[in-house]
């Protein structure tokens, strides 16, 4: 497939390439032009791209095709570097894990074999080993550790010690990012690309490796792809289902593992919609004795905890230890107790407080409002870098946006993307400012060309202005539609890598015979009816005239092509719009492509512009920094609330 794309893109450069020399030559000597130099100096700058061109269709040639056992490895090693960051991040500080268990929970029909009636977080691996054909549904209630759970069997199947090559690679993926009508594979190859294009996964390699079954699916959240409003026969959740049920390989059924909170799942079974062939477990509650471990291990001063945990152990069916009595829970309780002054290190709360709260509602509100600033004020590098106030408000903020703005279009209700959060400010307003700021390159366009133009009443001398003016319009046009093209981002440190070096040359050769055809395209139409229109009276104006055309074509295919190779190749951390506003702002003339080709960068820094105090400017950054403080997670490509419980308190709770 890189091959192919390679000899295509130098194919089209080396035809472009031929055929503007030898038509500017032709030209030349037709129209007996005195000195040839005119012409080969308007060539000239098309060099350095022909053996740009060539020298990555050579290298590619020398490079055999891509093996799918090399893939197989490399996605194994980025998941299991992404994963192993996500899992420490859940669990929290030294790595303090409660060894929930589970039981099996038999349904009607189709049900794989080997399933054990009971099993535990740490044997989770040779549990799905045993199971036939390998489908696994794992389902608990709110907090009890599913996704942990997910993680621990996609690191456990990675690193065991039986693992070979072929075995295929497990990658969680986010349901809430599937619209059902997409075809699963297709959906699973554009989530593996988007996941790890930065550690070079093309679509292609992603396509080759979903399709050959080598990518073992972890569907996290099919819970969160309704709503408890959305009317049965319109769920995602239930075609979900449907299409799961009929993904095979070459054996069979094929293995999925599959992720649930209880309620939903029995909602969905009470329709005859399951994960058939399948082995269905539930998450039990911690016990009293793993929840008093557990406060004891991630305490310094574990007395501070003995009347907790006494309790527990003289009313195991009381307020505290039902309230308690999932890893998410404890976890918040350990957070918001073990928070000390910044400058006399007491600590700010005892836990014997949780005492005297009376109801489970008390408890969660109680544990949530202490929560937040606690895990900013323990943030492991940067405790100081957000007020909580601010980081409740901005967090409230888009937790607001989840419930009542995601739900009325397409978006997801729980994920946090940075290019899909521009409705937030208004769809109006957006795209209104956006459609305003196109106006500024689109006149600056009408203003420079027009009084350069010769306009009359002729077709001929009627087509330069028809043409800037659709330009001009159409870049207006482009600015304010609904929808925006995926971001493409900037990694310059990829660079160092031999490997991404030739990417990045494949690329560039693809961007430049890109960029060339478009721009041969517009230097032609804006020479030739000038130049022709000139030839009338002085045939040698209309050589200079189209050459003037063609090298100003093949300059603004150079520079459109080198921009448009680097956008769309690297990175994921910045986005290409928004930096790519200086570069083109130096470059005036190219103020209307950036409109053209920068749409996600562009609308998100409109976004940003229209949200003013609402949002922190560097909203990345803050979500990076809440996503190491334990309030975020990633799933996917995106930021989601480390717990759904935290988005509903903070859209309840506005202001701390």
């Amino acid at each position: 497939m890189r091959r192919s794309r390679t000899r295509r893109s130098a194919a089209i450069y080396a035809v472009l390439q031929v055929v503007a020399v030898g038509l500017a030559l032709w030209l030349s000597k037709h129209f007996e032009v005195a000195r040839l130099s005119v012409t080969m100096i308007a060539l000239a700058p098309t060099l350095p791209a022909a053996c740009l061109a060539w020298f990555a269709y050579r290298d590619d040639r020398r490079e055999a095709a891509a093996d799918t056992g090399a893939m197989v490895k490399r996605l194994a090693a980025v998941v299991a570097a992404a994963e192993t960051r996500q899992r420490a991040q859940l669990i929290g500080p030294g790595a303090h894990r409660i060894d929930v268990t589970f039981h099996q929970r038999t349904e009607p029909a189709n049900n794989a074999t080997g399933a054990a009636a009971n099993g535990r977080l740490t044997n989770i691996v040779s549990y799905y080993q045993n199971l036939s054909p390998a489908r696994l549904a794992i389902t608990g209630e709110p907090g009890a550790g599913k996704t942990l759970l997910a993680l621990d069997l996609i690191l456990g199947l990675l690193t065991h010690p039986g693992r070979t090559d072929t075995d295929p690679v497990p990658v969680r993926f986010s349901l809430t990012d599937w619209h059902t009508d997409h075809p699963l594979q297709q959906w699973l190859a554009h989530q593996v690309h988007q996941q790890f294009r930065d550690q070079g996964i093309t679509l292609a390699d992603a396509t080759t490796l979903v399709d050959g079954y080598h990518v073992l699916p972890v569907l996290d959240g099919l819970d969160e792809m309704d709503t408890d409003a959305t009317a049965a026969g319109s769920r995602r959740a239930a075609r979900a289902l449907v299409k799961l049920n009929d993904y095979q390989d070459p054996t069979g059924i094929a293995p999925v593992v599959l992720t649930c909170r209880t309620t939903q799942y029995e909602d969905l079974a009470g329709l005859d919609l399951r994960m058939r062939e399948a082995a269905r477990i539930q998450l039990d509650n911690v016990s009293p004795g793993q929840a008093a471990a557990y406060l004891t291990a991630r305490s310094t001063s574990p007395d501070r905890w003995r009347p907790v945990i006494d309790t527990f152990t003289t009313s195991p069916g009381g307020t505290l230890a039902r309230s308690l009595a999932t890893p998410w829970r404890l976890n918040v309780a350990a957070t918001a107790y073990e928070e000390r002054h910044p400058d006399t290190l007491a600590y700010l709360r005892e836990p014997d407080h949780l005492l005297t709260l009376a109801s489970p509602s008390a408890v969660r509100d109680h544990l949530l409002a202490r929560y937040l600033p606690a895990a900013a004020h323990q943030h492991p590098t940067r405790p100081n870098r957000y007020r909580p106030d601010q980081t409740h408000h901005w967090l409230a903020e888009l937790a607001a946006h989840l419930v009542t703005t995601a739900p009325a279009s397409t978006a997801s209700s729980t994920d946090i993307v940075l290019h899909q959060l521009w409705p937030m400010a208004g769809l109006r307003r957006v795209r209104t400012v956006d459609a305003l700021l196109a106006v500024i390159p689109a006149l600056a366009f009408l203003v420079l060309f027009l009084p350069r133009a010769s306009i009359g009443f002729s077709p001929l001398q009627l087509l330069p202005a028809s043409v800037a003016l659709g330009l001009a319009l159409g870049t207006i046009w482009q600015a304010s539609r609904p929808l925006v093209p995926e971001p493409h981002t900037l990694q310059l440190q990829r660079l160092r890598s031999p490997t991404h070096r030739r990417q990045l040359a494949r690329a560039l050769a693809d961007g430049l015979a890109d960029g060339l055809l478009f721009g041969l395209v517009v230097g032609l139409t804006a020479s030739l009816p000038f130049g022709l229109w000139s030839w009338l009276w002085d045939g040698r104006t209309f050589v200079y005239g189209l050459v003037y055309g063609l090298a100003g074509g093949l300059v603004f295919g150079i520079v459109g092509g080198l921009v448009y190779g680097l956008a769309g190749e690297h990175g994921r951390e910045l986005p290409v719009g928004v930096a790519l506003d200086v570069a083109f702002g130096v470059v005036f003339g190219l103020l209307g492509g950036l409109y053209w080709l920068a749409g996600a960068g562009r609308r998100y820094l409109v976004f940003l512009l229209c949200i003013r105090g609402r949002l922190p400017w560097h909203l990345g950054t803050f979500l990076n920094w809440a996503y190491e403080a334990g309030l975020l997670r990633i799933s996917g490509v995106a930021y989601q609330f480390r717990h759904w419980e935290l988005q509903d308190w903070l859209t309840a709770h506005p202001t701390p």
